[in-house]
């Protein structure tokens, strides 16, 4: 029988609709965490919106961070590279008037244990103690690991994110990570740690089963074509925008040459300039911009192309793609920590050039095609679905509330 237990979770991504890896990650968690008793989201951003009822869900409170600071959390930001456990990204959420409010929830809902995504709000751990709980930190990437792959020479900043990650983990009662990779990669760093476990990334596979079984209307702009070629992502994180370059630098140019009605869709957040032009040249290159579903997008394309050369933690987009029955070619960083089979499940090619031969023979090959849709969902169904992960997620609430 499982314990009774109040959850809180601290985010600084919007919990519903949950939209991209993050927030998905995370409404993973919150869904089997509801399960044990009462659910409270206190979610931190600039966006100012009024927080809405969620089906299950005891209360949800969106904290809006102030556009004006006074003079002392100024001061303080323009202090980091001298604080022990100052750094920009993190200062910036750091707010008075959010800590107060953070306190008076959390002394009101007296939470059992507290979830904390990620890093950013590292500053409101002494809040967070000040009650009488447990706390996990989801770490969804290795941040250290993550800050040298694509800022290297930023040496000022590495060191303080060391410390800050090393400390935040030390402090926690349960750290969990994407996949065994990340967490070899923070024993490496900071030494072996028995509280850090693996949470994979997954998704609930009934919410794709319209997209595999051809049910799911295709956005309003495009017509049904078998050369549609798909990434998802938040462009400004870096990994994603090299991998949009590489799409339409290389990718995208040489398999037009072959088909014609090729189109590019590259969807999510935050598009950059050089998407944006690209767009306007070519009206086959299509840049949504932030959807309220991506359920559309995977109905109307024929293949999910990740060409990332860098990130962290696992990629909710590939599990998204294999449940709705999109083939997907991937990079070997890309399809990092999601045990998937080459040419079983997807395809892994690390060179654009592989790539755009993997495109074609998926493209050529219908029989290839629909035994990759069959073993992709059955692998999805089976390693990453809630239902799947569910089991050992009871485990580890078990052993840190006994």
């Amino acid at each position: 029988m499982k314990s009774k237990i109040k959850t809180l979770f601290l985010t600084r991504y919007l919990p519903y609709p949950p939209l991209g890896g993050a927030a998905l990650r995370n409404w993973q968690n919150i869904n089997i965490m509801k399960d044990y008793g009462p659910v409270c989201i206190v979610s931190i951003g600039s966006e100012n919106i009024s927080a809405v009822e969620l089906p299950g869900i005891e209360c949800w409170e969106h904290l809006t961070l102030n556009k004006s600071i006074n003079t002392w959390e100024n001061y303080r930001r323009k202090l980091w590279p001298i604080r022990p456990f100052g750094y920009p990204d993190i200062d910036i959420l750091d707010q008075g008037n959010i800590r107060k409010r953070l306190r008076n929830i959390l002394y009101k809902f007296s939470p059992d244990v507290v979830i904390v995504e990620e890093l950013w709000t590292y500053h409101y751990l002494k809040v967070i103690k000040a009650v009488s709980c447990k706390i996990i930190l989801d770490n969804h990437n290795v941040e250290a690991d993550l800050l040298q792959q694509n800022y290297g020479k930023l040496k000022l900043k590495l060191p303080r994110l060391k410390a800050i990650e090393k400390n935040f983990i030390r402090q926690s009662n349960q750290v969990w990570v994407c996949s065994e990779d990340d967490k070899n990669l923070l024993n490496n760093l900071y030494g072996s740690n028995k509280n850090v476990y693996t949470i994979p990334n997954t998704i609930n596979v009934n919410n794709y089963n319209d997209v595999y079984q051809g049910k799911q209307s295709y956005p309003s702009n495009l017509a049904p074509s078998d050369h549609n070629i798909l990434f998802l992502g938040q462009y400004n994180y870096p990994p994603n925008a090299i991998a949009a370059d590489i799409l339409l630098e290389t990718i995208y140019p040489q398999v037009k040459q072959h088909y014609p009605d090729t189109k590019l869709l590259l969807v999510g957040r935050n598009a950059n300039s050089r998407m944006q032009q690209a767009s306007k040249e070519d009206p086959n290159i299509i840049v949504t911009g932030s959807v309220p579903d991506v359920r559309p997008y995977l109905a109307a394309a024929s293949v999910m192309v990740v060409p990332l050369q860098k990130g962290g933690g696992t990629r909710l987009k590939i599990l998204e793609a294999l449940a709705s029955g999109c083939p997907v070619i991937s990079t070997s960083k890309g399809a990092e920590g999601i045990e998937v089979e080459n040419g079983v499940h997807l395809l892994i090619k690390d060179t654009p050039e592989d790539i755009i031969k993997g495109i074609f023979e998926i493209w050529n090959n219908p029989s290839f095609m629909i035994s990759l849709r069959e073993k992709s969902l059955q692998l999805v169904k089976s390693q990453y679905s809630w239902e799947a992960i569910t089991p050992e997620v009871e485990k580890l609430i078990a052993k840190l509330v006994n």
